[in-house]
């Protein structure tokens, strides 16, 4: 996904913006994408790319917004989360971002109706329940005979367990009832060859159910296509001065 988004930022958004450098953990991962990107690109240390940049944009992993987050705060710079699961044991830090002036900005990924369900807990929001059927495969597992529950609970409590797997849970409980409230279930299915997610809520606005199928990205199969499409609507929004939706 990172490569791809730093792609977008070359081409799609080239006239807005400028794509200063890359960083991963794994050095020669990083020089393999600063080498494919054209222009090319230098590859930096996290304290030197954070305070280089304007925005800095993650789409690696939830450790990886821990160690993003303290550099923003020290620098004053914006940040895009693409593994929200990252954020939700971090409060405190993010009181202090809120306080600096920092824009967080969390795409919605591969799930839709955040927007609806943020306008929904501007009321009372009672219930927000997410179900994923994934393929066994994109759990870990070995082949199984029928769908089967794996876990129901919080979405603190998923993320925890299915840190690269339910994002979406996190940007769930982020834009609703938070993640202790946010009851999650994960479905094994070995009929599935595509991701799905369902959202129910109920409010005093009165009831939401959506359905997506994820397709996964050509580039990327363990990325789903709407989730990088996301990040580019986030960036667009955030570099565009007309914007639609909640």
């Amino acid at each position: 996904m990172g490569a791809q988004l730093a792609q977008a930022v070359q081409k799609r958004f080239k006239n807005q913006t400028r794509l200063i450098g890359v960083h991963d953990f794994r050095a020669d991962a990083a020089r393999g994408l600063a080498s494919r990107l054209h222009p090319a690109v230098p590859v930096l240390s996290l304290c030197q790319l954070v305070r280089r940049s304007d925005l800095v944009i993650e789409a690696a992993s939830p450790q990886a917004v821990r160690q993003i987050l303290p550099e923003i705060l020290r620098w004053r710079r914006d940040l895009m989360v693409m593994s929200a699961g990252g954020l939700l044991e971090q409060s405190g830090l993010i009181r202090k971002t809120g306080k600096a002036g920092i824009r967080i900005y969390v795409p919605s990924g591969a799930i839709l109706g955040l927007d609806g369900l943020k306008a929904a807990a501007v009321g009372r929001l009672s219930s927000v329940t997410l179900t994923t059927r994934k393929p066994p495969c994109a759990l870990g597992m070995g082949k199984i005979g029928r769908p089967k529950v794996i876990f129901s609970g919080s979405a603190r409590e998923a993320v925890k367990r299915f840190p690269q797997n339910i994002n979406v849970a996190a940007a769930l409980s982020l834009a609703g009832l938070g993640p202790v409230r946010t009851k999650v279930r994960i479905i094994a299915d070995p009929a599935l060859k595509e991701n799905v997610h369902e959202v129910e809520a109920a409010g005093d606005f009165g009831t939401m159910q959506i359905r997506t199928r994820n397709r996964p990205s050509s580039a990327n199969p363990k990325t789903s296509q709407l989730a990088i499409q996301s990040a580019v609507a986030t960036l667009e929004r955030i570099v565009g001065s007309f914007q639609v939706g909640t």
